[in-house]
């Protein structure tokens, strides 16, 4: 997520995510997800935080300012559900935040990561014409369920079954691309391609409806990168160019882990 005005923070003797939280004006929940390799349980002295100040942050020496005065309301966008208050209005531990958040956020990219690595395993099985194909395809298939089930507590019911439904579109679609280019069919091939990004869009609308962190553009760029790395992975398997799928599938799932992390800020600023 973009911040502006980043701070690189060292760790002190008495440090912890909340207090930290409170010191820059932002989340339990922002600085576990802007330091994704950090142990929260395990803060070591001198060790290096990456910060984005919220709102009302003062910097030492710039008194009613920003550090660089920039507007930054991202950091606490969170604060409506993880400012310390659980849901039966009593006090939430600074552990049982940290908790909710990492099982959230772990859950989100396990789903994602599950998807790619499916997806790729299908592609690999349609390329080499393995017997194993539907065995394959049913078993990405179950990805859409895994993902839509970690969106589901924070949508409605009607929702997450649209969200399903697209998913599935998205694997099937997917599926039909890597049959079509592997048979040589390029004009099915460029019409599946529109189809599946006119899907894409249709998920990033359906989720910027319930939720306006996603009415941004940048929820609907996520899913089409998605998609582009997909189809270039895709090309360079059928076409036979192993290394540059192999490196292609990297960035498949560095991206995939981005878009996890960023459904799971949407999700928790609601």
């Amino acid at each position: 997520m973009y911040c502006q005005n980043k701070i690189v923070h060292t760790v002190q003797a008495g440090d912890s995510l909340y207090k930290l939280s409170r010191q820059y004006k932002t989340t339990v929940t922002e600085l576990i997800l802007g330091n994704p390799s950090v142990n929260p349980y395990n803060l070591q002295i001198g060790m290096k935080l990456t910060i984005c100040p919220g709102d009302g942050y003062e910097a030492p020496g710039n008194p009613g300012g920003n550090p660089n005065g920039g507007n930054q309301n991202q950091g606490n966008q969170n604060e409506g559900n993880m400012s310390g208050e659980n849901q039966t209005g009593g006090t939430q531990t600074e552990s049982e935040i940290e908790n909710a958040v990492l099982k959230l956020n772990e859950a989100m990219r396990l789903a994602w990561l599950d998807h790619v690595y499916w997806n790729r395993m299908y592609l690999m099985s349609v390329a080499a014409d393995a017997a194993d194909q539907q065995a394959v395809e049913e078993r990405l298939m179950e990805t859409a369920d895994e993902i839509t089930d970690v969106f589901a507590r924070y949508l409605p019911v009607a929702v997450t079954r649209q969200l399903r439904n697209l998913l599935v579109e998205h694997i099937e679609i997917g599926g039909e691309i890597i049959r079509a280019l592997k048979t040589g069919e390029m004009t099915n091939y460029d019409s599946l391609i529109k189809e599946w990004y006119a899907n894409a869009n249709q998920i990033a609308t359906l989720l910027a409806n319930q939720n306006p962190y996603f009415g941004a553009r940048e929820t609907r760029n996520m899913l089409l990168n998605h998609l582009d790395l997909t189809r270039e992975e895709i090309e360079h398997q059928i076409n036979g160019e192993y290394g540059q799928s192999i490196d292609t599938f990297r960035d498949i799932e560095n991206q995939a882990l981005e878009m996890a992390d960023y459904f799971v800020r949407g999700l928790l600023a609601r």
